[in-house]
């Protein structure tokens, strides 16, 4: 028996057995393979839930909440000088009337908007929105009209709305959507 296994045993035998072994156990350590360690993984590897076009998404659905991202993308952080987040919106004031075209011009200059008409009636019937003055309760809104002349509607923390000249002096309140 040992000689008839020695008369086959050739170097091209041994060579073809040993690239078998090799071959499979190669494919078994690289189905198996697990990243333990983000070192492990290249920039740009990962695409989230929105993969580009012909790759599919990497994370594992429902892994990742508020408290994997809080604070650290924008998603629920509201910018300065907003102070408190209502529903999904952010909104504050500084307490300082200006013309619309101040209020519009300090709002986008702080990378924010003057809230929609629907947004400014909720956050006046719904919350109490920080620096807005009870002395002087209008704000202003985005929502322009013309009549007789460039008109804008105010809301008062009541969320009663008012349209008046865009040249008057109004509180501003600024907003934001965080998440979007």
């Amino acid at each position: 028996m040992r000689q008839r296994i020695h008369s086959h045993l050739t170097f091209a035998n041994v060579v073809s057995l040993a690239a078998l072994f090799v071959a499979l156990g190669g494919t078994a350590t690289a189905v198996t393979y697990v990243v333990s360690s983000n070192s492990q993984v290249g920039p740009g590897t990962i695409s989230g839930h929105k993969p580009p076009t012909g790759k599919h998404a990497n994370i594992i659905a429902g892994s990742i909440n508020g408290t994997d991202i809080a604070d650290q993308s924008g998603v629920d952080t509201c910018k300065s000088p907003l102070t408190t987040k209502f529903g999904p919106i952010c909104a504050g004031s500084d307490g300082v009337t200006r013309t619309w075209d101040n209020a519009f011009s300090y709002c986008t200059g702080h990378g924010l908007r003057l809230p929609t008409l629907s947004e400014a009636v909720a956050l006046a019937r719904n919350y109490d929105v920080p620096g807005v003055n009870s002395q002087q309760p209008y704000f202003w809104t985005d929502e322009e009209v013309y009549n007789a002349g460039f008109e804008v509607f105010l809301i008062d923390e009541a969320g009663g709305r008012v349209v008046v000249s865009d040249s008057n002096s109004f509180q501003t309140v600024c907003v934001t959507d965080p998440s979007a």
